[in-house]
């Protein structure tokens, strides 16, 4: 079922909340995570990541929140997934659209909802936040290599 405004004869829609999260690793191969500061997942770790604003693409976001959450400026934005969620916490559905990134430069730092931000090896990852972000790494990991080759190849 769907909403309809009589008076103005059309549906009323009731979207998903876009969410943004970005892939970052160093030369160690080792992920970019960051401690959350506030819920949901107080104190857990996370990708760095958030919501779209209005007239930002999902990339743009993506980058945005990295440089937010860590102080880095992220380049060459490759998708990983599109993954749905209930959120409870948000009362409602969540798309999360998830990027990793070719490289990085600047001083990594933890800054906004981020109590730190550090990298870590993909064989010692901390419990996380959120089990979305569980899949999301591991559909990275399954097209980490295919990823590697465009971002080579400069496509």
């Amino acid at each position: 079922m769907r909403l309809y405004c009589e008076a103005e004869r059309r549906f009323i829609y009731e979207n998903p909340i876009p969410a943004a999260t970005g892939i970052v690793t160093n030369e160690a191969g080792e992920i970019l995570l960051i401690r959350r500061n506030r819920q949901p997942g107080k104190n857990l770790w996370a990708l760095p990541g958030g919501f779209i604003e209005m007239k930002e693409s999902p990339a743009d976001a993506a980058r945005r929140e990295i440089e937010e959450e860590c102080g880095i400026a992220c380049h060459e934005p490759s998708l990983v997934d599109i993954i749905y969620q209930e959120s409870a916490f948000f009362g409602g559905s969540i798309l999360i659209i998830g990027y990793s990134f070719a490289s990085f430069d600047g001083k990594l730092r933890a800054g906004d909802d981020a109590e730190e931000a550090r990298f870590y090896s993909l064989d010692d990852l901390p419990r996380l936040a959120f089990e979305s972000h569980g899949r999301m790494i591991r559909r990275f990991l399954a097209r980490r290599d295919e990823l590697r080759r465009l971002w080579s190849e400069g496509i």
